[in-house]
């Protein structure tokens, strides 16, 4: 008994120190040290990968353009079209698997022998106190005007224009 009570305790801590390093997005910006955030590739003079990783798929695709979009305006360019791109995200936030056992049986001369096992994916254990992450991936080429009819061409400054992320404000020190 006292080994499950340490083992609980153990496993509680470890929960506890998995959420204290778990890092949650702090909104738009790179993805320093993070796993949220934009990472950005140049891949020739006017091409470009593009990756946002959030919480949430739509905040995701609306930051990856959003970051097209400040390349685009960065570089001289008016335009960007999307020539590739898709979204992985890290499955359904698992519920916590364990498997609890106990044995008691008898052993050579009489004896009788008791065992207690515990198993914890921790695997699981990480992604559900993680949360989910949803990263979206997009190859764009720059472009100095656009095809107004072509869903893949965007306009630099209306997107930058129409996509807003939430400002972040600090607290002062004293």
């Amino acid at each position: 008994m006292k080994k499950l009570i340490i083992s609980s305790v153990l496993f509680t801590g470890l929960l506890g120190g998995l959420a204290a390093c778990s890092s949650a997005p702090k909104g738009f910006g790179p993805a320093y040290g993070s796993d949220f955030g934009y990472r950005n590739t140049k891949l020739q003079q006017d091409r470009f990968r593009i990756s946002y990783t959030s919480r949430d798929a739509y905040e995701s695709r609306d930051f990856a353009l959003l970051r097209a979009a400040q390349i685009a305006d960065i570089e001289g360019y008016s335009h960007f079209k999307i020539i590739n791109g898709g979204t992985s995200d890290n499955g359904p936030n698992a519920l916590i698997g364990s498997n609890v056992g106990v044995g008691i049986g008898t052993g050579h001369r009489g004896r009788t022998h008791s065992n207690t096992h515990i198993d914890v994916g921790v695997h699981d254990v990480v992604r559900a106190v993680e949360g989910s992450k949803v990263t979206e991936t997009i190859e764009i080429i720059l472009m100095n005007s656009g095809n107004k009819s072509d869903p893949n061409v965007f306009e630099a400054q209306g997107v930058l224009k129409s996509i807003r992320p939430p400002v972040i404000k600090f607290a002062k020190s004293p």
